[in-house]
């Protein structure tokens, strides 16, 4: 679809790509894997990032307050700053 507009795509980034249990901080794939990199790899971008489902994040975003503000410590805020950073990169 943003080709088809001249919009330039720097990369995908998969939401929800994996759930980590608060109680034995344990990864769960709730939707399987590799759903992202193999999108970004037919759309031939990079895949810039997986952001996890987070209650936190969640909640943040519920009271308008973004994790990485929140909480800048926690890992999801080191995904969201990791992927902008390949954003900044990509930038010219």
């Amino acid at each position: 679809m943003f080709e088809k507009v001249n919009v330039p795509v720097l990369g995908l980034i998969e939401n929800m790509s994996y759930f980590v249990s608060p109680s034995d901080n344990k990864r769960y794939d709730i939707f399987g894997t590799g759903g992202g990199e193999r999108e970004a790899k037919r759309l031939r971008v990079p895949l810039l990032g997986q952001i996890p489902i987070d209650i936190a994040t969640r909640e943040g975003g519920d009271r308008g307050i973004p994790i990485v503000s929140e909480d800048p410590q926690s890992p999801v805020t080191a995904e969201f700053n990791r992927i902008a950073d390949k954003i900044r990169k990509a930038l010219p």
